[in-house]
């Protein structure tokens, strides 16, 4: 069986489990890793070995740009401290960590060895923490420093790598060369990123055909990547500030047409490789196993264990001493101008260190090395603890989530935050609403002719009735109670898409007693897809 039926079968599996436990608490991560150790586990099913550079250089571009191409520079930016400190403290913090353990454990390893295994499962993977956070009500503040730190900590983590591996190949490692050198980095990366964001979204914004741009949007992550790579850096943080640039700057710029295809290909094509990855993760497993079977299931366990205990309480000691503490009394005004969070805040963000398949790439991307520790290459031995901790903190961490947000209570501020952004969403279509009649109705003075002073008339008396209700629904709400706004809405546009399902049953009546052809069809149901999508966004 060739590789492009392997992975449409792949992908198959992900439609079927996706569909089964679409209402599921437990991560859809966890189930599909789960599901990729039972088949790698299956005699006839074909063997599938992890592809590194296709998750490294196709996977994760594509990745970091649709997360940040769709993320509030805004708000990052006000969140820019405490994602600061996780993305590249954090991730220094615990490589720093998990090297000392790894090394007290397998001295033969060698110090540069350690560091790589470090650097490989220091950063939380984004795709698991923005999957599983983007189902739980948790306050926005929460969500915008996880997201933010998912973007950036993966650059962070592969130049701590890249140092590292160098150094274990050739022995020689230099801390001034690897600071100026990880410095020169994030500095480089994004200044190229902010001169690419601009002069792509110029060129972008002058693309009218849909599918063009839509072919564009999907190059960008790569012009931004590849040149960063092959330039020495890791090209993340380039594609991160390209996305932020394109997605903050220049989409207002774009046709409606692309705005409005772009919301569904991009979270789509997203979560398949999302998908695609932690079922390959799982596939992993059974080769991973029988790489290092000469070491006895007692050394592995202490090994796994040790180091995911480290990685556990290290994010606890780092979140709540580095990130909230440690600040506020260095720098007392800090206190003042952002006073202590409540402790359900940390406490949370401490527990949401998933690892995923970014480390797992990364381990497989270390050459086979001559060094020999008990008649198993290292490498090997760095790919188990690694394939293991991703699979234990998502069990962990993952499933714990859920239970741990609702006993702190933390949901119901969630729910607060989801509240609040719809009424200001509310509050906003008004004032649109509004701009829109004051400039129907200077329009209307001016207007002889009489058809078109009709359609006006029409347009301002339509505008007027969607404003009146949408004041009406903000005065119903007291404040004092949280409100369903998706379940809000579509009870608004309920009526309205009963004249849609009407409209569009006659369509199918029509197409079926052979009345318009197939071109008809497509144009008119196209029209009513719209329609609902635009009440329904």
């Amino acid at each position: 069986m060739d590789q492009f039926t392997l992975y449409l079968i792949l992908f198959a599996i992900i439609v079927l489990l996706g569909q089964l436990f679409q209402k599921s608490s437990v991560p859809l991560a966890l189930i599909l890793v789960i599901a990729g150790m039972l088949l790698s586990f299956v005699a006839f099913f074909p063997k599938i070995n992890l592809d590194s550079k296709l998750i490294l250089n196709f996977f994760l571009p594509l990745l970091v740009y649709q997360i940040s191409a769709f993320s509030s520079w805004r708000d990052i930016k006000k969140q820019i401290r405490p994602i600061a400190l996780l993305s590249i403290g954090h991730v220094l913090f615990i490589t720093i960590l998990v090297a000392i353990v790894i090394h007290t454990l397998v001295p033969q390893l060698g110090w540069p060895l350690a560091f790589v295994l470090g650097a490989v499962i220091s950063p939380p993977d984004n795709v698991a923490i923005v999957a599983i956070a983007e189902k739980l009500r948790i306050p926005e503040r929460i969500f915008i420093i996880l997201e933010g730190e998912g973007m950036f900590n993966d650059a962070a983590a592969l130049t701590l790598f890249r140092f590292a591996l160098a150094a274990a190949l050739t022995n020689e490692f230099s801390v001034t060369h690897a600071f100026f050198g990880f410095v020169a980095i994030l500095i480089c990366e994004t200044l190229y990123g902010l001169f690419l964001g601009y002069f792509l979204g110029r060129l972008r914004e002058k693309i009218s055909n849909t599918s063009l741009h839509v072919i564009a949007s999907f190059i960008t992550p790569f012009i931004a990547y590849f040149p960063a790579v092959k330039l020495g850096g890791t090209g993340i943080l380039a594609t991160a500030v390209v996305g932020f640039v394109i997605g903050n700057k220049f989409t207002l710029r774009f046709t409606p047409e692309y705005r409005l295809i772009s919301l569904s290909i991009w979270p789509t094509f997203a979560f398949a490789i999302q998908g695609l990855i932690f079922l390959l993760v799982g596939l992993d497993m059974r080769s991973t196993f029988i790489r290092i079977s000469s070491v006895s299931l007692e050394t592995l366990i202490i090994y796994v264990s040790s180091i995911t205990f480290v990685v556990i309480v290290g994010r606890f000691i780092w979140v709540y001493g580095a990130m909230i503490f440690l600040p506020r009394i260095l720098l007392p005004y800090l206190k003042k101008k952002d006073p202590y969070p409540p402790w359900q805040y940390p406490f949370f963000i401490s527990c949401a260190g998933i690892r995923g398949g970014i480390s797992l790439a990364a381990a497989l991307a270390i050459p086979t090395l001559t060094l020999k520790i008990n008649g198993i290459d290292p490498r090997d031995l760095v790919v188990f603890i690694v394939v293991w901790i991703i699979l234990v903190t998502l069990v962990l961490q993952g499933l714990s989530l859920p239970f741990i947000l609702k006993k702190l209570g933390i949901d119901k501020v969630g729910q607060s935050d989801r509240y609040n952004e719809h009424m200001t969403e509310l509050q906003a279509r008004v004032q649109m609403l509004t701009a829109a009649l004051n400039w129907l109705e200077k329009r209307l003075t001016k207007i002889k002719n009489k058809k078109l002073l009709t359609e006006v008339s029409q347009h301002i008396h339509e505008y007027q009735m969607l404003k009146d209700h949408l004041e009406s629904r903000i005065l119903e709400h007291d404040g004092n109670h949280f409100h369903d706004e998706q379940t809000e809405m579509k009870d608004d546009v309920s009526f309205l898409l009963k004249i849609i399902e009407i409209e569009r049953a006659e369509l199918s009546k029509m197409w079926s007693d052979e009345k318009i052809n197939l071109k008809t069809r497509n144009k008119l149901l196209a029209t009513l897809d719209h329609q609902i999508q635009r009440h329904l966004l």
